[in-house]
């Protein structure tokens, strides 16, 4: 599968919505630098550690890797740094830091911070106005589904091996209902 295909399915995922932004990072191949090393562009490095506990709540790990695994955070801030206008980075950056403060992020457990954010998306689903939240939810996922952990581990594309017509699709590849 290439960048194009996976970036049509991610859309379709999310009901048919991705910023022009988003669209135009993924487009252009914005990527997760390399853990070494990296240190945040934009968000503070509060706000950077708070962005992967978020985002691996989002698309955590099971049998795959999740979001933290993938370099969602660095995705994010990368995105933010380089894709963004700066007025938008540093007001997404300071909306952030304000909406996390309003249910004190950083001294939830994992499991608080999952029942939290389950609880914002629902309600934002109900149809309230949370632009922060669906902001990192969008950048998480279309992030997420084209990283190589997302595309090779999650969705299992290899799309480079052979096919094999005498084993049943169901039994080496995974489908969106499992």
């Amino acid at each position: 599968m290439d960048r194009r295909t996976a970036i049509s399915r991610i859309s379709i995922m999310l009901g048919g919505t991705l910023s022009a932004s988003t669209l135009s990072a993924l487009i252009s191949g914005c990527s997760a630098p390399e853990e070494v090393g990296y240190t945040p562009r934009v968000l503070s490095e509060g706000q950077f550690a708070r962005m992967g506990r978020i985002a691996d709540a989002i698309i955590p790990d099971t049998d795959t890797p999740g979001a933290r695994a993938a370099g969602i955070h660095r995705f994010i801030d990368t995105l933010l740094a380089e894709y963004l206008p700066s007025d938008e980075a540093e007001g997404f950056r300071s909306r952030f830091g304000r909406w996390s403060a309003d249910f004190d992020a950083d001294t939830l457990t994992d499991r608080e911070l999952s029942e939290v954010l389950s609880e914002i998306d629902k309600e934002w689903a109900a149809g309230k106005q949370d632009d922060v939240w669906a902001s990192i939810k969008e950048w998480t996922v279309a992030g997420y589904y084209t990283s190589e952990i997302g595309m090779t581990q999650e969705l299992r594309l290899m799309p480079y091996t052979t096919a094999r017509m005498d084993i049943a699709r169901s039994e080496v590849e995974r489908t969106w209902a499992e």
